[in-house]
């Protein structure tokens, strides 16, 4: 019995192993791995490779993976590294084409109509279901436990469950926030703002550098609304051409255009009682920007080629890595658009904006990745300070890519930081600005803490610092305290 429904494909793939580059074929493809049609021996049965490939309609996917076996002309690969927004638009894309089915994907039983839950195998077979991959995974991971127990005697089972209370598996990862790493007071802020506007319907713009997590914090703010048992649609509005993306957005009516042949919907009407996620918002063109705020204001869609619209309600969520109040200054923009999706800002700090949280989110994918590859590797000294002082333009993207490859680039059980591909003498900085930023840090710490014992009054920090009260106003609008 498969685990895992699976599909057939016929996808161009690019595999990169450790010596080489070649490009081969998906054949079958479900959330955890594929068969992949290609030169045999080109790969190494238990090689850690990473996989390029795009899927229709949902994009790029760039991850790493592990051959298990090779037959029949190829090889398995089983997926690693797919965090939950990967996990969500690769189950999107198999339930997309398991269509038309007359046997239960996990066990071959056959049926005239497919029922809710298999009889033979006891799998709910409800993949249209918004919470179906999370009931998946859950299913999944207790059958796997539930296999591994049964080799286990009663005092291992008992030693198992002592650990997984210990409070240490938390290590790094914010309460409630499991797909979030980070324990900066800066996040810390940012978990709260989640928590906070989470539960109402209040548009949200996200604002923040490429791969600070923007699609990730919308899907948070998803799964702790009153929607998250409905739809979560994201759509990137820079990734679809203008003339397309309307359709995309709104939908349209039969003969609207060359081609239209059947009406479709739209993602606002696919998100019908969900929440849509747009993001590049800032590369809407004006006409566009009119439309979304038309809808903002009615919740009616009017699809292309429409007489009459359709109610709907769905929450916006959107985002941006641009400077919005410059594109309005600019005429770029819609000023009242902005006001309207900006009710609930939420700014993602950058990496090196984050205190300490580059080497926690560091190590928190080396041993993720490292356990997922099978094998255990930590850094070295070098590659810690390489790590700190090193400004992540790509933010936590960079840093997940970065110790990725550096696993695999390692020759034992320590990553340096030539494996990181982090030069120390390009980090080298001027020893006058090298040492404002460590007195700035130090500084800032300093008065943290003085205020925190002195109960935030400002006399009496004054004197535990022998500094003037006026100082310790300008030190603390200076750090932003």
């Amino acid at each position: 019995m498969r685990l895992f429904p699976r599909v057939r494909t016929e996808i161009p793939i690019t595999i990169n192993t450790k010596l080489t580059t070649f490009e081969a074929a998906l054949s079958d493809l479900s959330i955890n791995g594929a068969f992949i049609q290609g030169p045999i021996r080109t790969a190494k049965v238990g090689e850690t490779v990473f996989v390029k490939y795009h899927l229709p309609k949902y994009g790029l996917f760039e991850h790493s993976g592990k051959t298990i076996r090779k037959e029949n002309g190829g090889f398995v690969v089983i997926f690693h590294d797919l965090d939950i927004t990967g996990k969500t638009k690769l189950w999107k894309y198999i339930i997309d084409n398991l269509n038309n089915l007359e046997r239960c994907p996990y066990c071959d039983e056959k049926y005239d109509i497919l029922p809710s839950i298999c009889k033979n195998c006891g799998w709910e077979l409800a993949f249209d279901s918004p919470g179906y991959i999370e009931y998946h995974e859950k299913t999944h991971l207790l059958k796997k436990l539930y296999s591994k127990a049964d080799h286990l005697d009663v005092d291992q089972i008992r030693r198992l469950i002592n650990f997984t209370n210990v409070d240490i598996l938390k290590e790094g990862i914010s309460e409630g926030f499991q797909e979030f790493v980070g324990v900066s007071d800066v996040m810390k802020e940012t978990f709260s703002k989640i928590r906070k506007v989470a539960p109402t319907d209040i548009p949200v713009l996200i604002l923040g550098e490429s791969g600070t997590g923007k699609e990730l914090t919308a899907l948070a703010i998803h799964e702790r609304s009153t929607r998250k048992n409905n739809a979560f649609f994201p759509i990137n509005c820079a990734a679809i051409p203008e003339s397309l993306l309307e359709a995309e957005l709104f939908g349209y009516e039969r003969g609207a255009f060359t081609g239209a042949y059947n009406s479709k919907k739209g993602k606002f009407e696919q998100a019908d009682g969900g929440t849509l996620f747009l993001d590049e918002i800032g590369e809407l063109s004006s006409g566009l920007q009119a439309k979304l705020l038309r809808f903002l204001e009615n919740q009616i869609v009017e699809r292309v080629g429409a007489t009459k619209g359709r109610k709907v309600n769905v929450r916006v969520v959107a985002a941006t890595n641009c400077d919005l109040e410059s594109a309005i200054e600019n005429g770029k923009f819609r000023k009242d658009l902005y006001y309207r999706l900006s009710a609930f800002p939420i700014n993602l700090p950058p990496v090196r904006e984050r205190d300490e949280d580059g080497i926690v989110l560091a190590k928190y994918f080396l041993k993720r990745f490292s356990r997922e590859m099978g094998g255990s590797k930590e850094f070295t000294g070098d590659a810690m300070n390489a790590i700190r002082n090193f400004s992540w333009p790509g933010n936590v993207r960079e840093i997940i890519n970065r110790v990725r490859k550096a696993i695999i680039m390692a020759d034992d059980n320590f990553i340096r930081p030539q494996d990181l591909d982090l030069n120390v003498q390009e980090m080298v900085v001027k020893t006058e600005d090298c040492l404002k930023d460590v007195r700035a840090k130090i500084e800032k710490q300093k008065l943290k803490e003085v205020l925190h014992q002195s109960g935030g009054n400002i006399s009496r920090a004054a004197r535990m610092l022998n500094i003037s009260r006026p100082s310790v106003y300008s030190l603390r609008k200076k750090y932003g305290i």
